[in-house]
């Protein structure tokens, strides 16, 4: 059965005209970008630095729709139970047959769906890159961690709302959600990794008999989880633009993490970090759940 609170919220939102101004707006933000990345095509010949400049317009779009989904997604869902509470509805919601998970989870989805909307509005300007060499393989792969980064959001502003008595002090706290979860999943290149992957990396024979599963399993879980280092192995994976900045600098940690993203191959680790990026949404949005399930109060209240 379709969820009520998702059905309702799409429908009231889709019906908007405000949708479609969103939608066109963030088109044409992407479309002015390519354009001006990747005007060197147009002319009557292609050389080997107009190639360069449609791969690095892969680049500039993926990070612009990156910020701008991080900017969009908590403010959209920050005010999904905090707005409630406001407007003294969430108690009316919660004695319905509906349960807080259903509601927590049309409250997310509904404004998903619209960042899902705005991701597919900014393919076809994606596509564009193509004409520079960019793979479709790649296009996807960069899609879909974009859908993961969206729900990821969407999930931490959820989670500030239920915390929140307020929808402003929940805009508030969801940005500072992000911020420390982008600080404390960069922790491990940070502090340091044990001793054995400095010792691989530095060994030149054990190095080069790692196997690309291998140098997954020693980058640290937790700076999987940071969107940021995926979004840095999904833009390493078409322009390579880390080798002229890392080749000749011994910048320990970080080139660490560099030499083990390239030996597991960068496709690769921006593919599992949007993995354990959505799932981690998911589990935000649990805890939203148990945070918006009424008290034993209310449930003995409500059987009397």
């Amino acid at each position: 059965m379709l969820n009520p609170i998702l059905s309702f919220s799409a429908r009231r939102r889709m019906r908007s005209f405000r949708t479609m101004l969103i939608a066109a707006g963030y088109t044409l933000v992407l479309l002015l970008l390519a354009f001006f990345m990747m005007q060197s095509l147009m002319g009557s010949y292609v050389s080997i630095a107009a190639a360069n400049a449609g791969v690095n317009a892969y680049a500039v779009l993926i990070v612009a729709q990156f910020a701008l989904l991080v900017l969009i997604a908590p403010a959209m869902t920050s005010g999904a139970i905090a707005g409630e509470r406001e407007r003294r509805t969430l108690e009316l919601l919660l004695v319905t047959n509906t349960r807080s998970f259903r509601i927590v989870a049309g409250k997310t989805l509904e404004s998903f769906a619209l960042l899902c909307l705005l991701i597919v509005c900014g393919l076809p300007v994606m596509c564009l890159t193509m004409l520079a060499g960019v793979s479709l393989f790649q296009i996807l792969l960069g899609e879909a961690f974009l859908l993961a980064v969206a729900f990821a959001a969407a999930c931490v502003g959820t989670l500030a709302s239920a915390l929140s008595r307020s929808t402003v002090l929940a805009a508030v706290l969801s940005y500072l959600m992000i911020l420390a979860i982008g600080v404390l999943t960069a922790m491990p290149m940070i502090l340091g990794y044990p001793q054995r992957i400095t010792d691989v990396v530095y060994d030149t024979a054990r190095y080069a008999e790692l196997t690309p599963g291998g140098a997954l399993k020693m980058i640290s879980p937790v700076l999987l989880m940071n969107p940021g280092f995926a979004l840095v192995a999904l833009i390493q994976e078409e322009t390579r633009v880390l080798n002229s900045y890392m080749e000749y600098r011994e910048w320990g940690r970080i080139l660490a993490t560099w030499r083990m993203m390239d030996r597991a191959g960068c496709g690769t680790v921006a593919l599992v970090s949007s993995g354990l990026i959505a799932a981690s949404g998911f589990v935000l949005m649990c805890v939203s759940t148990l945070l918006v399930r009424p008290g034993k109060k209310h449930r003995k209240s409500g059987r009397k």
